[in-house]
């Protein structure tokens, strides 16, 4: 996958274009894993992260936990205290479909302030685990966005700019609802891992080509024959990294590119990716 693919040099001396395999990689990895418009905004935590799982026993339960403090922080992000209010949180069920259906009826405030429309949306999206944020509008400063009669205001202290937005989406929670039966044979590494994937960024597995690099987000419907990463691999630890290390006051297109940029140069630190990522070995 590193190897260069050069582009036949042009006439009258003209310098050859250059592009690795690598590259081409990332640019496909990002744009599967960023879902916004050009003009939209890649959502992410601004705030200290505090996880919790439900639903297993208690040794697994502190297992989860314990092991997605270190991948927060290892990304940037703060990790809460303890005896924090959670914000991260993983739910195992059984029966994935019947527990989402009565949490839409006994808990809609899961959901945040999305409409019927929406949490029917989520309510419907197939396979063995579901994911979804909680978001608020925060301005350029990164404090929250009040709506007063109705209408937003946006207090700050920052000139007006038509190259960065005047308002940025952050993450006040995230809920993963995983399938009981399709975490069995895995660690609670793998598990943790995988929810740190899905709460830490919007990510639809789905959307990954077949062809891309080895990333944890296939751990819960690999074939029972097929070999899956046992950790966080390098490809997803660099994009986290990348997501939570670039600037703040960007559109989707720039963020996607400044999460290139550090995925290219973690790529390089670590042969190709072939290292595994730091504080991520059981």
């Amino acid at each position: 996958a590193a190897a260069l693919v050069a582009v036949p040099a042009a006439a009258q001396g003209d310098a050859p274009i250059v592009v690795t395999g690598v590259e081409k990689q990332i640019e496909s990895f990002v744009g599967a894993l960023t879902q916004a418009s050009p003009r939209g905004q890649i959502g992410r935590f601004e705030k200290a992260v505090c996880p919790a799982a439900y639903g297993t026993p208690d040794a697994q339960r502190a297992a989860v936990d314990a092991r997605i403090r270190p991948v927060v922080a290892g990304v940037g992000l703060k990790v809460a205290k303890a005896n924090c209010k959670p914000n991260l949180v993983v739910m195992v069920t059984p029966d994935k479909a019947a527990f989402l259906e009565a949490l839409g009826k006994k808990r809609y405030y899961m959901f945040g302030d999305r409409s019927p429309a929406e949490v029917r949306r989520i309510l419907a999206q197939p396979g063995p685990a579901t994911a979804w944020q909680i978001q608020a509008m925060v301005n350029g400063d990164g404090r929250p966005i009040f709506n007063e009669a109705g209408t937003p205001i946006n207090r700050s202290t920052r000139a007006q700019s038509r190259i960065t937005p005047p308002a940025r989406p952050a993450f006040m929670a995230a809920i993963v609802v995983v399938e009981s039966k399709a975490i069995e044979g895995l660690s609670t590494t793998q598990l943790a891992d995988y929810v740190a994937m899905r709460a830490l960024a919007r990510i639809d597995p789905a959307r990954i080509d077949a062809s891309a690099p080895s990333t944890i987000l296939r751990v819960l419907d690999a074939a029972a024959d097929s070999e899956v990463p046992v950790t966080l691999t390098q490809w997803d630890f660099s994009f986290l990294k990348g997501l939570y290390s670039s600037p703040s006051n960007l559109y989707a297109p720039s963020q996607r590119s400044e999460i290139g940029r550090v995925m290219e140069r973690e790529m390089e630190r670590t042969d190709g990716g072939k290292t595994p990522p730091p504080n991520t070995k059981e």
